[in-house]
């Protein structure tokens, strides 16, 4: 496996990353646990939440909850639904506040290294929820932002 610096932080992450969404609980999370041991075996210290959903938090957090968590990175998407209200996309101050801290606290993880925001469309992303963004990197909570998507809309984003 490949390894490559991650930010300011000197990290080093594997060059794959292993994407967990509610398809790798479709077995049931005991199956989705071993899809993340084989993928640490393999060496990929890398894993996204492809959304801030609390069942899906808490199954990487029990598989991961026995290695030093420096030595792995997590990310979480934001915008895509948390799974509680049908997948409905939520970038307020107060749902994605809520979507982070419920992550953490069924996970166990301590912090997100990364959130990556789904897209956010021109109206959908108010000063009070990048204020809300700029409080949990304050708080360590989530130590990197990150935004998906192209255009005009997403090139404004990225210079906040």
């Amino acid at each position: 496996m490949r390894y490559r610096p991650f930010g300011r932080t000197g990290a080093s992450v594997s060059n794959l990353t292993l994407s967990v969404g509610v398809e790798a609980l479709s077995r049931g999370p005991g199956a989705a646990r071993e899809l993340i041991f084989t993928a640490l075996e393999a060496g990929v210290n890398c894993y996204r939440l492809e959304s801030a959903d609390p069942v899906l938090a808490e199954t990487v957090g029990e598989a991961l909850s026995n290695l030093d968590r420096k030595l792995v990175s997590v990310g979480v998407t934001l915008g895509r639904g948390d799974g509680r209200r049908g997948g409905l996309r939520d970038f307020s101050a107060e749902g994605m506040t809520g979507a982070i801290d419920r992550a953490l606290h069924v996970s166990g993880l301590g912090w997100i290294d990364f959130a990556l925001l789904e897209e956010p469309g021109e109206h959908e992303l108010p000063q009070s929820s990048l204020n809300a963004l700029k409080a949990l990197r304050a708080t360590e909570r989530v130590r990197l932002l990150g935004v998906s998507g192209d255009g005009e809309v997403m090139d404004a984003y990225v210079s906040t």
